[in-house]
């Protein structure tokens, strides 16, 4: 007689995913995001804008059509270091609430 078949257990492993918020070269905070703009520049290639939600540290690159968020945050970083990248800082526009006055 034989024995019971053993049953192993299936290993199942986490699929890693492209990010979508980066790490800011400016303040350290894990708040930097990266959006294409829909039209594409006289050379045909795509406008990347990247965007940090806690400094305001604002920049627009031409990139090519096939660079995803990871080749654009890398290039971004290249240039960041080497200072060939022009930066501006956005402070956030807070809107004004009318006051409630009490009358209808």
């Amino acid at each position: 007689m034989g024995r019971r078949r053993k049953k192993y257990k299936k290993v199942i492993r986490k699929v890693r995913r492209i990010p979508s918020v980066f790490q800011c070269p400016n303040c350290g905070s894990r708040s930097l995001t990266i959006e294409f703009n829909k039209g594409f520049d006289e050379e045909g290639r795509k406008i990347a804008v990247i965007r940090c939600g806690t400094c305001g540290l604002r920049a627009e690159m031409h990139v090519p059509e096939i660079y995803e968020t990871v080749d654009v945050y890398g290039k971004f970083i290249d240039r960041f270091t080497e200072g060939t990248i022009e930066i501006t800082f956005v402070k956030k526009v807070e809107e004004e609430v009318p006051e409630f006055t009490g009358e209808i």
